[in-house]
């Protein structure tokens, strides 16, 4: 179940859509991505430290450490051709996504909320 509405749309310069959503806080820029990878739907995540695709049909992740900051540093949020350049780089080097399935995320995630404690 995914957290926001798309309310915007990029478009490629193929014409590809990709409806996404975004938000801000003090720290970082959010942008969630609706995706097709390797014929599976999901959802890109892209903050400014880096990235993960959730795939739909079984809750895994794709994570990625390759953080947009280096590529546009200093930004408080990402043009469309940010997002579609950085959307070019991960499929680039998709074999630098690690694989993370649906159970390992949320024993990752928990550990993450008890560092955060």
């Amino acid at each position: 179940v995914s957290s926001m509405s798309y309310d915007k749309i990029i478009v490629s310069e193929n014409g590809e859509e990709f409806p996404y959503s975004e938000s801000f806080d003090d720290d970082s820029y959010y942008y969630e991505v609706s995706i097709v990878l390797d014929d599976r739907d999901g959802e890109l995540f892209i903050s400014k430290w880096g990235s993960h695709i959730e795939f739909d049909d079984d809750g895994s992740w794709l994570d990625f450490k390759i953080a947009p900051n280096e590529f546009f540093p200093n930004q408080k949020e990402l043009t469309h051709e940010n997002i579609l350049s950085y959307m070019g780089t991960l499929l680039d080097r998709e074999s630098e996504g690690k694989v993370l399935s649906k159970e390992e995320v949320k024993k990752h995630y928990q550990s993450f909320l008890k560092s955060e404690q």
